[in-house]
């Protein structure tokens, strides 16, 4: 019996998929982002919609060598191999018998209203700098706060200077990961007024917001 030809990825090297797709990807856009630019330029073209999951798979697919690298490149943080979700989260350590995101009031979860934060904290190579996150829920407004250090009371002096400035009504809630930064986390609540809440380990997407918020800042801080 002959053999059926065997078909062509979607994001084949020689296809005008994946010539616009590497477009965008040196443009600094996510592959989320191409992904959903994609079926919003193309609605009713399904042949020309791809998920962020295959464009990555194409670019981890490539031969190692200058190809691969080069590809890796145009991602945000330039890794060379995909690691489960949750391995920073373990390094950091954890905390116990912390608030739930899950008893977040309504108003946090729908985001009717401003004074709703997500926070996260970046730190730089061998963890001699670092960048509080703050990202409010509603309007996107995004502070970044300068830390001394990269400690819990150094979280707790940057982020009590952060939200300082900000009336009572814009200081509602802050949803945060598990790092253990946060270890003062009921001082920071005295002092600010915020109730605070913490997503479940290795749940990125809960504080999705600042997530992606922090995948744009790594490509321009050192």
């Amino acid at each position: 019996l002959a053999h059926k030809a065997r078909r062509l990825r979607k994001l084949h090297r020689d296809g005008a998929l994946w010539r616009q797709v590497r477009h965008l990807l040196a443009r600094r856009w996510s592959p989320q982002e191409v992904s959903r630019t994609l079926r919003r330029q193309h609605p009713d073209e399904p042949a020309k919609h791809v998920s962020h999951e295959t464009i990555y798979t194409a670019i981890y697919a490539a031969p190692r060598g200058e190809l691969r690298r080069g590809l890796v490149a145009l991602l945000r943080q330039h890794k060379c191999a995909r690691r489960p979700r949750g391995q920073g989260a373990n390094r950091r350590g954890r905390m116990h018998d912390l608030p739930s995101i899950h008893d977040r009031p309504p108003e946090a979860n729908e985001r009717l209203l401003p004074g709703h934060w997500e926070g996260d904290f970046l730190k730089g190579a061998r963890n001699q700098s670092s960048v509080g996150v703050l990202v409010d829920r509603r309007t996107l407004f995004l502070k970044l706060v300068k830390m001394d250090g990269c400690s819990a009371e150094d979280a707790l002096k940057g982020f009590s200077r952060a939200f300082r400035p900000l009336p009572a009504a814009l200081r509602q809630t802050l949803t945060y990961d598990q790092g253990k930064e946060m270890a003062l986390y009921k001082t920071l609540s005295r002092r600010t007024g915020l109730a605070i809440y913490f997503a479940d380990p290795r749940s990125p997407w809960q504080r999705g917001i600042c997530e992606n918020t922090n995948g744009l800042l790594r490509q321009y801080l050192p």
